[in-house]
């Protein structure tokens, strides 16, 4: 098992106000391994703090006033207009599992989906059914729904399943239980890409982590793989946020102003697209 010590750690949160799956600087150190899984192969695993239901009703509750004024006209940022809107059909009936702020449910709602969200933190839940009351918000465990069989045309997971230790098999194989047949489940995980991975050897040691769980990077090929084991036919794998790799495995350093329109572009580029930091898995259920 091989160690990886960075000057700041890791955490999911909202890319311009949708909960979508950034990595961005916290205050407390953080450690990750190199490690090997049957299921999901060679893996980053990270510590830092325990990703429990605390941890996460604190973090969006320090969110603050959020604004949802993109989300009103419907906007999704550019990974899921090419991967969600490519395979699920307007009026579908789709729950967003592990919801946070539920701006992703809101755009879709906007957008004509019967959308739905579900999130285990029930104060987040509270302050979202008060503020959009004609969407259906749900508190829940992603391992254990309690929604019935095939209820769903379509399930996005947003940078949730990595997040628990024992790994993603329970959280994927629950999204498919409340799948239809033929329904579309889009993934969204940490992904630890081939140019990262020819450069991870440079910065590890053999110092045992000494700070709780907090997440895993999948490869590409090892989440797709599991997927696949677990009753889905994979449609595409869209791995992005180049540029965030770049900027905290490279050393590169980008005028803030000039963040965005980079990503874009890395993220449409043959070849450097696949060096994204972040990847989505479609996956339709067999």
């Amino acid at each position: 098992m091989r160690e990886l010590t960075l000057n700041g750690a890791q955490e999911h949160a909202p890319a311009s106000g949708l909960a979508d799956v950034r990595m961005v600087r916290s205050q407390a150190p953080e450690r990750i391994v190199v490690d090997e899984d049957a299921l999901t192969g060679t893996r980053l695993k990270y510590f830092s703090a325990s990703p429990d239901v605390d941890y996460w009703t604190r973090r969006w509750a320090h969110a603050g006033e959020v604004s949802y004024a993109r989300e009103m006209r419907g906007h999704l940022p550019h990974q899921l207009r090419d991967t969600f809107r490519r395979w699920v059909s307007p009026g579908a009936r789709t729950l967003e599992a592990g919801c946070g702020l539920g701006h992703f449910t809101v755009a879709t709602h906007v957008l004509g989906y019967r959308a739905e969200g579900v999130d285990w933190s029930g104060e987040i839940i509270g302050r979202l059914r008060q503020r959009f009351a004609g969407i259906p918000w749900h508190v829940g465990d992603v391992r254990r729904l309690e929604f019935p069989d095939q209820t769903f045309d379509a399930v996005y997971s947003p940078g949730v399943c990595e997040h628990f230790e024992e790994g993603p098999s329970a959280i994927l194989s629950e999204t498919r239980r409340i799948l239809r047949p033929g329904g579309v489940a889009i993934i969204s995980t940490p992904c630890f890409n081939a140019w990262l991975q020819r450069r991870i050897v440079e910065h590890t040691s053999a110092a045992e982590p000494d700070a709780p769980f907090f997440q895993y990077a999948f490869t590409p090929e090892g989440l797709g793989r599991l997927v696949a084991t677990l009753g889905f036919d994979v449609l595409q794998v869209r791995p992005y946020a180049t540029l965030d790799s770049f900027m905290r495995y490279g050393g590169w350093r980008v005028p803030v102003a000039l963040q965005k329109p980079a990503a874009v572009a890395l993220d449409y580029l043959p070849v450097l697209r696949q060096w994204g930091s972040t990847c989505i898995w479609v996956a339709r259920k067999v």
